[in-house]
């Protein structure tokens, strides 16, 4: 069973999202203190005001996390708000885990009184599509990375 809950009702989880990011994205993350990680993920505790970060729980196991913020990508301002940050640890993969936290997402942007939600995506291209997304263009980030805007009309 799949349930989806604020950051903010689940403190207890910010040292484990933390390592899992640090996982992740070593080169991202490497000249951040594990303080300061949890640091920014405590400022995304939010129920009510951009940014909030959800938190994904397979049979009450911690499975993942996904974040509606205002903009994380250095995108325009008209591509927002944005969901990102989508995270799901490997035991939880495969399980439609990503598919909800973008659903819930999806729900929290609207309930938040927006009518268009963006994302930008390497690997979840996929499940945006399944889920009604649109795709808008391809953002050189870097050299080596690039990802794919996408749309979705709440």
């Amino acid at each position: 069973m799949i349930t989806i809950g604020f950051l903010a009702d689940h403190l207890d989880t910010i040292p484990t999202l933390a390592n899992w990011f640090r996982d992740q994205w070593i080169e991202y993350y490497a000249d951040m203190s594990q303080a300061e990680m949890e640091q920014d993920f405590l400022e995304d505790a939010s129920r009510d005001r951009l940014p909030i970060r959800l938190v994904a729980f397979e049979s009450s196991e911690l499975a993942g996390t996904i974040i509606l913020r205002e903009n994380g990508t250095g995108m325009p301002p008209e591509f927002q708000p944005e969901l990102g940050g989508l995270y799901v640890v490997a035991s939880h993969r495969s399980h439609g885990i990503a598919t909800e936290l973008i659903r819930a997402g999806m729900q929290l942007a609207r309930a938040q009184g927006y009518e268009t939600v963006y994302a930008t995506t390497a690997s979840a291209a996929g499940i945006l599509e399944r889920l009604g997304w649109e795709f808008i263009k391809t953002v050189v980030q870097s050299d080596e990375q690039h990802t794919s805007l996408y749309r979705r009309k709440l």
